[in-house]
């Protein structure tokens, strides 16, 4: 009776809110043909928006804008400051084939923490000049399948990425022509990922830090990792010297790293290690087991 009595109480409240005009706060997209612009807001002003409206997607199912074919049109992207309130669930196609995007304003004001696929989310950007994702919260990302891929970028910065997660990056950093340079940070993970068909496919310009140049043999998460050099190429660049098992400091993990490593704990001199990146397990202690955590990276590629 009682759960009854709260389900008629909430319909009386929204009806007499529909009666006095009264707009719940929602999380939208509006685009204005005038200015070829998508805007994402989170207010109660939906209904007083010229142009057209759009609820926001959910899941792996695209947004009103791809549907209707609007996104071939978008110029402009902008992030409302009243957005930073909203918690999206999904970016899925967001901004998938705007290929006359310009550019995107306000995506400080984008918060990602409470999504769970970022799939396709630029793909198809062909004139996009700049992208920061440096304030993305991808704590709880499982899907970032083909988000950059087709896009025109020389590097692409995914320093501040948790990808603990993720378990499928096929096509992500695909069909990239102009790329040279992924930089990953000490959240960087492929651990989970299970799927990565063509991760890197046909970005033939992508060099890894220690010199490994792009082989259409290796397109997969196998070379998905910060650069060893010959005994442990891979595609990506440390953004700093801040990286989990990088002892010596020098911006790359490699098997010098194990060296200085041990001949810390033989000696107990610090000299120019890294302590912060010499804790390679994380337990916060540094012991053999680092020794072995290090090796472990080196032969698997991941931590």
């Amino acid at each position: 009776m009682k759960t009854k009595n709260m389900f008629r109480l909430f319909a009386l409240v929204a009806a007499l809110m529909c009666t006095l005009g009264v707009q719940a706060v929602e999380a939208y997209a509006n685009y204005t043909p005038a200015n070829k612009t998508l805007a994402f807001y989170y207010d109660d002003l939906k209904s007083t928006r010229t142009g057209k409206t759009y609820v926001l997607n959910t899941g792996t199912y695209s947004p009103g804008w791809q549907f209707d074919g609007n996104n071939l049109s978008v110029q402009q992207v902008v992030f409302d400051p009243s957005f930073a309130q909203a918690r999206p669930i999904s970016a899925y196609c967001w901004f998938s084939w705007m290929i006359n995007l310009q550019s995107i304003t306000g995506i400080e004001y984008l918060n990602t923490s409470s999504m769970t696929t970022m799939h396709w989310m630029f793909q198809g950007c062909k004139i996009l000049t700049s992208l920061d994702v440096s304030g993305f919260n991808t704590d709880n990302v499982n899907n970032m399948d083909g988000m950059f891929a087709y896009c025109p970028f020389t590097t692409i910065d995914v320093s501040n990425f948790n990808t603990s997660k993720v378990n499928n990056m096929s096509f992500m950093f695909s069909y990239c022509s102009n790329l040279t340079t992924i930089y990953v940070g000490r959240g960087w993970s492929t651990a989970a990922v299970t799927e990565s068909l063509e991760m890197f496919i046909s970005s033939p310009n992508l060099r890894g830090s220690q010199g490994t140049t792009y082989d259409a043999n290796h397109v997969d998460k196998a070379y998905a990792h910060v650069d060893g050099g010959p005994s442990n190429p891979g595609y990506l660049t440390a953004k700093s010297t801040d990286v989990q098992g990088d002892v010596d400091g020098d911006g790359h993990v490699s098997i010098a790293d194990v060296t200085a490593l041990i001949d810390y704990l033989l000696s107990g001199n610090a000299g120019n290690i890294d302590l912060d990146n010499a804790d390679c397990n994380q337990d916060s202690d540094i012991s053999i087991s680092d020794v072995t955590a290090l090796i472990d990276y080196l032969l698997r590629g991941t931590w």
